[in-house]
């Protein structure tokens, strides 16, 4: 991986490590400043499903700083792609934009400001990879409007289904919805926080 890129996945990891501490300890935080962040594991995951199925269009619901899309921006460099990103609070919104700018995949990552609800509706198709991290009660809203953009053997990555613990019922009504849907092939991906991959086959 370029030095530059490295450099800013390990500053990142970094910070996201010591957040993980801070609420290990009982501390509290402010939402709208916490990375909330999926970790090295799903994200380097997604950097090789990426490589794997050569995808070129790629969004992620829920850019937060930019720690996962300076990975999915790695990848899709390589692929010849674009990430389209989406992330509600200007703070972290400007984080992502600049974090992506030091690690050099501003042209290939497009952080889009505001809120995702309407943004994802108003993608145009085909999608290759949706990966959604955000609020974990829009995630079936999410779902049905990524899927009549993905193309067939495209997937929806969908973030948190196992932890926190707190999210577990949410959770579970999204991975019974997703998986009773005729379209779909899903399964749990036993990966960081649990990923549901969802594979559009029809």
């Amino acid at each position: 991986m370029e030095q530059k890129v490295q450099r800013v996945i390990d500053e990142l990891h970094e910070r996201i490590a010591r957040e993980h501490a801070q609420v290990s300890s009982g501390q509290s935080f402010n939402v709208d400043q916490f990375t909330l962040a999926a970790g090295p594991e799903t994200a380097g995951f997604l950097n090789l499903l990426i490589r794997t199925m050569g995808a070129k269009r790629v969004v992620e619901v829920g850019t937060s700083i930019g720690y996962t899309a300076v990975w999915l921006g790695e990848a899709v460099r390589a692929t010849g792609g674009q990430v389209i990103g989406m992330e509600a609070v200007e703070t972290k919104y400007r984080q992502a934009v600049d974090n992506l700018a030091r690690a050099g995949l501003a042209e290939v990552v497009e952080v889009r400001y505001g809120d995702a609800k309407v943004i994802v509706q108003e993608l145009t198709g085909p999608i290759d990879l949706a990966f959604v991290d955000a609020w974990k009660d829009d995630y079936i809203a999410y779902f049905d409007a990524l899927l009549p953009k993905l193309r067939i053997g495209g997937c929806i990555i969908a973030d948190n289904i196992t932890s926190p613990p707190t999210f577990l019922e949410t959770m579970q009504r999204y991975q019974t919805y997703v998986r009773s849907h005729p379209n779909v092939r899903s399964y749990l991906l036993p990966i960081g926080n649990g990923a549901e991959m969802s594979v559009r086959i029809a």
